[in-house]
């Protein structure tokens, strides 16, 4: 039953965000014009694509990066 709960809950803040989205890209296009409106209507999409990825990366580099420097402290201490 929680889990029927769930999905219900879960189909119903997908509809819910999807017409937000449609009706915020609706009254950009009637502000501001064709093409701020598709802006804003591929944004959410492109940044949940897209920022995951790049936040991983990021993380790998930074980590990379700080077990590059303990390495090179190391050996200048050993030697």
């Amino acid at each position: 039953m929680r889990r029927q709960n769930r999905d219900q809950d879960q189909a119903l803040a997908a509809v819910l965000a999807a017409l937000l989205l449609v009706g915020g890209t609706l009254i950009v296009r009637e502000l501001l014009g064709l093409w701020p409106a598709a802006a804003v209507g591929m944004a959410p999409a492109l940044a949940l694509y897209g920022v995951p990825p790049a936040a991983r990366r990021i993380a790998v580099a930074v980590e990379v990066h700080r077990f590059r420097r303990r390495l090179a402290h190391h050996n200048r201490a050993a030697g």
